[in-house]
């Protein structure tokens, strides 16, 4: 989901265009908002920061924070992050994979090789809030047909993992379902794994409804070891319950707020999260959803295991 497009959009880390290096401006200094979730990074005195993928969407930095691993430096059009600085200006504008392995955060600013970014303002990610009712049967098995017709199939070697988390959801043993989240950290390629992508989808629909928050959280505890520090950072996110404003609006479509025909559009507005990443999403969601829900009915004859 990193660096990515609302409307989808793969990260190249490590490839840069050099004639996108200057921003437009002669001064090289730029005014953006800053997600309330990672603006702690900026106080402080400078500190040095590496860069680890840039896009034309975003330039994503190590910190070498433990809380707070990773910071994107986003141009409007991508996906809003929790961990984002998002500039005012589009992608078409001003191209943001700048040719510089440097960087600096603190002192008030972001500094990527010659450029400097600097908040003006602050904007607060979405945050998934406790919930006192589980998630509507009826939308939860609605969205997991639209799922399975919408959706980019799981790569294989996934499913059987997904489906060891569905049955140690079902089960509602902490050990079992720590185990099978374990399996799924960093497993898939790229910079966010699908495994890990449904771990965030888990971890906020846990949040949201009352499932085993506390066997996923410590199933990703060591997650900087074992993936990509971009997803790492993300799954730190998820614990906390921030997200990204799509996984936000899905949830809450699945707990019944708003009419049932919001469902395909948050849907759809899930799925055009990155290239795989809001699928995955989802499907972390639905196995936490669908337990909740069966757990509220005590109907738990139907809970779809495969």
């Amino acid at each position: 989901m990193t660096g990515t497009p609302a409307g989808g959009g793969s990260v190249r880390a490590g490839v840069t265009r050099p004639e996108h290096v200057r921003l437009g401006t002669v001064s090289h200094v730029h005014l953006g908002t800053i997600s309330t979730a990672v603006a702690p990074l900026l106080q402080g005195p400078s500190r040095p920061a590496r860069v680890v993928a840039a896009t034309r969407y975003a330039v994503h930095l190590a910190t070498g924070d433990r809380e707070l691993p990773a910071l994107a430096v986003v141009t409007r059009d991508a996906i809003r992050l929790p961990n984002a600085l998002v500039l005012p200006f589009s992608s078409a504008d001003r191209p943001l994979d700048l040719n510089t392995p440097w960087a600096g955060v603190g002192a008030g600013r972001v500094v990527i090789g010659p450029v400097r970014f600097e908040p003006e303002a602050s904007w607060t990610p979405p945050r998934v809030q406790d919930a006192s009712s589980p998630p509507d049967p009826a939308r939860i098995g609605q969205v997991t047909v639209l799922l399975d017709a919408l959706a980019q199939p799981l790569p294989p070697p996934l499913v059987p993992r997904l489906t060891d988390l569905r049955h140690a959801l079902h089960a509602d043993m902490s050990n079992e379902v720590r185990r099978a989240a374990r399996a799924l950290v960093g497993l898939g390629p790229g910079l966010t794994p699908s495994g890990d992508d449904i771990l965030c989808g888990a971890l906020l629909a846990s949040r949201a409804w009352g499932g085993p928050l506390a066997p996923l959280s410590e199933a990703v505890a060591d997650a900087a070891l074992r993936t990509p520090l971009l997803s790492a950072a993300l799954l730190r996110h998820a614990v906390r319950g921030e997200c990204v404003p799509q996984a936000h609006a899905f949830l809450r479509a699945l707990s019944g707020e708003g009419p049932p025909l919001e469902l395909e559009p948050a849907l759809r507005e899930l799925l055009a999260v990155g290239h795989h990443s809001g699928g995955d999403l989802a499907r972390g969601v639905l196995a936490v959803g669908v337990s909740r829900a069966c757990m509220a009915t005590g109907d738990r004859n139907d809970y779809p295991l495969k």
